[in-house]
């Protein structure tokens, strides 16, 4: 061999090692890349779950408060009728008035933050039934028992979808955990 090609041999040795330094660090920084932006993504889910899961356990607890203060009205006004005959037209009592007005208001303000639509509606059209009971005045009293368990019904179905959801939440995020 020549002296020529006996001197090629290392500068291109050097530079063949160089090359395969710099892919190796190409191929580590994509591999870090992607990582990153599994670990990103995964972040973002788990923040997503996290706020859905809290709000609809809120939204839970809402819709039992305002079950219950329109069980309470409800009652009062089947109370009420017995004297009359006739459902609905009687004040209620402040306290009762005032969690009726909250209970709204939380479902209200809470039914906003439900990420699934359907399941948005369903609430909103048991809020909806529930509250139709305040707009019976002067009615049969029977006509008013009938709307009033088709309200309780219908919160009855919405949270039943609600806990739905809650536990495939909770079945999607320890299987993923433990996927990890």
């Amino acid at each position: 061999m020549s002296a020529g090609w006996m001197a090629f041999w290392p500068v291109a040795v050097f530079f063949l090692g160089g090359l395969a330094t710099q892919f190796t660090g190409w191929l580590t920084y994509r591999r870090q890349q992607k990582e990153r932006q599994q670990d990103a993504a995964a972040a973002l889910h788990e923040r997503r779950e996290s706020f859905e899961l809290e709000h609809l356990q809120r939204l839970n607890e809402a819709l039992q408060a305002l079950g219950r203060a329109t069980a309470q009205a409800h009652h009062a006004d089947m109370m009420a009728s017995r004297e009359t005959r006739l459902y609905g037209g009687g004040m209620l009592p402040d306290e009762l008035d005032e969690a009726l007005r909250v209970a709204n208001q939380d479902v209200h303000m809470l039914v906003g933050l439900v990420l699934d639509d359907e399941l948005r509606e369903q609430v909103k059209e048991a809020r909806s039934a529930l509250n139709q009971l305040g707009g019976m005045l002067r009615v049969d009293p029977r006509e008013a028992d009938a709307m009033f368990m088709a309200g309780h019904q219908r919160v009855s179905e919405a949270q039943d979808r609600i806990a739905a959801r809650i536990r495939e939440i909770y079945l999607t995020s320890t299987a993923a955990q433990l996927a990890r």
